[in-house]
């Protein structure tokens, strides 16, 4: 599946045009996004961070992308979710990276990390589990 084509998807579903992001990369077992800042997003109207369920959603959006490309014809499904917030999400654009470090065929395992200017200084990290049926 094209990244066009998955990103025609994203803009199918209401909560993904709510969030507001792109799939950037996809690959066999991995997926990259970019979202862009928007008000809405904001979870501290003085110093204007993003809401920690704004990033989580993004994140596990990324994963569940990660595992199936093609989600508007059957999703995969978020049984157990764990996040780590590492440093506050800053006004300006987030950055996920999915990788599936176990896909069976019932259960997928996902770990995510969203960063803003860099990779090596992450906002969050976390761990996604899938139902696959």
């Amino acid at each position: 599946m094209t990244i066009d084509a998955i990103n025609a998807n994203v803009s199918r579903v209401p909560f993904f045009r709510f969030l507001n992001f792109e799939v950037r990369d996809i690959g066999e077992r991995h997926a990259e996004a970019e979202m862009t800042f928007a008000t809405r997003h904001i979870g501290n109207p003085v110093t204007e961070y993003y809401h920690g369920g704004i990033i989580a959603s993004f994140m596990e959006a990324t994963a569940a992308i990660a595992v199936r490309p093609d989600f508007v014809k059957m999703p995969a499904k978020p049984i157990n979710l764990t996040v780590d917030y590492l440093r506050p999400g800053v006004k300006g654009p987030l950055h996920a990276r999915a990788d599936i470090t176990r896909k069976g065929r019932r259960i997928a395992s996902v770990s995510v990390l969203a960063w803003q200017s860099a990779p090596d200084t992450p906002v969050a990290e976390g761990l996604y589990h899938f139902l696959l049926v």
